[in-house]
């Protein structure tokens, strides 16, 4: 591969996780500054830093500028490579999402140059502001995962909320040779729609009662305003028992599976602060709104799917409904055209009229179709 750096500015972590995922993956150097510049707090945080430290393990990466705070660093890989245990260990110390650590982690994992199962060993915040929720990786991001050929299996030992954190979630990730393009083009209609909500700590139960009965109430007055079929809603409402739970919390995860094969997420946290609106109305419009825009994915999994597009083997489809790209999806989009500009790859946004005359849209990649040479 190129011995030659790709330099670009990060003004988001998101910008960092791909650059280091397909980094260490082509062993392509990479030189990112400005890092979260314009920040409160610029540069990179415990988390970041976190994640710098694990793709720099699995690689053996030379880095310099990894530290708190810093704006400027540099990765140079080295070939992927495990210890004799094939685990990896990273703990945030705060309530930096554990999601996002998988983000960077998961796809050298999917690629490793073994048969052996990596496992990823996660520790911070399982259900944290600015991320996905836990069950949005296991329950959403997972079985979109297995259309593309891959998967992982997961443990969740205890669960870390805002600000203690101390949450741990072990991965176990099977490596693969190839990921298998995919076509989402169908939304179809609502098939299934289910969830939990959940409280721990002091947070009574009642709270978990009200989000769930919030999603029901709310979903089923959109769908059938819409004249669109309900279908069972059930939410399960707990309360997290205190040995497997850091500190207080409460939340709710929802997912909508349709007919036309899609797999679409919502969630919404309790912060104990006045906002907006409430989880449960949150995760519900999260969900609607993906229903009413005909969309085959949810907002928060266009820029998750990016690299994993850009990575199988073939062309990959997904109808957008009527939603447009967002600004993640479209910075994740640019970092990889940047990094990969040797392998000519490019993603492109289809417009099209729908049945009913309104504008859709289709975004499509020739993926690099990157191998895993030990695996046949």
């Amino acid at each position: 591969m190129g011995k030659n750096y790709v330099s670009f500015h990060a003004q988001g972590g998101q910008v960092l996780r791909i650059a280091l995922c397909l980094s260490a993956l082509y062993k392509i150097p990479v030189k990112i500054n400005n890092i979260r510049a314009g920040r409160p707090k610029p540069g990179l945080a415990a988390q970041h830093l976190k994640g710098v430290e694990l793709l720099k393990n699995m690689c053996n990466a030379e880095v310099h500028g990894a530290h708190i705070g810093s704006t400027d660093l540099e990765f140079k890989p080295s070939h992927l490579h495990a210890d004799k245990n094939h685990t990896f260990f990273v703990d945030t110390g705060t309530a930096g999402c554990i999601c996002l650590l998988a983000q960077v982690a998961l796809p050298c994992a999917l690629f490793f140059p073994q048969r052996d199962v990596v496992t990823l060993v996660l520790r911070g915040g399982t259900n944290v502001p600015m991320g996905p929720h836990i069950e949005y990786l296991t329950e959403v991001l997972r079985p979109l995962l297995n259309k593309f050929g891959a998967d992982f299996d997961f443990k969740v030992i205890k669960r870390g909320y805002y600000p203690k954190g101390g949450g741990e979630v072990h991965l176990y990730v099977k490596p693969i040779q190839t990921l298998k393009a995919v076509t989402l083009t169908d939304p179809g209609i609502p098939h299934e729609i289910f969830g939990w909500a959940y409280v721990a700590g002091v947070v009574p139960i009642r709270e978990a009662h009200k989000m769930a009965n919030d999603v029901r109430s709310i979903l089923t007055e959109g769908l059938n305003k819409n004249s669109i079929s309900v279908p069972s809603i059930n939410i399960e409402v707990y309360k997290e028992d205190r040995s497997v739970a850091i500190g207080n919390g409460s939340g709710i995860n929802v997912v909508c599976t349709t007919t036309g094969g899609c797999i679409i997420g919502g969630s919404g946290l309790g912060s104990g602060r006045h906002e907006q609106l409430t989880p449960g109305t949150q995760a519900a419009n999260e969900i609607l709104d993906t229903i009413l825009a005909g969309s085959c994915v949810d907002e928060h999994m266009q820029d998750q799917l990016i690299i994993l597009m850009t990575l199988a083997r073939g062309m990959s489809r997904i109808n957008l409904g009527s939603k447009k790209l967002t600004c993640h999806t479209q910075t994740a989009i640019k970092v990889v055209e940047m990094i990969l500009n040797d392998f000519n790859v490019h993603f492109k946004l289809c417009e099209n009229k729908d049945a009913g005359g309104n504008t859709c849209y289709t975004l499509e990649c020739e993926g690099c179709g990157y191998e895993n040479k030990i695996i046949r």
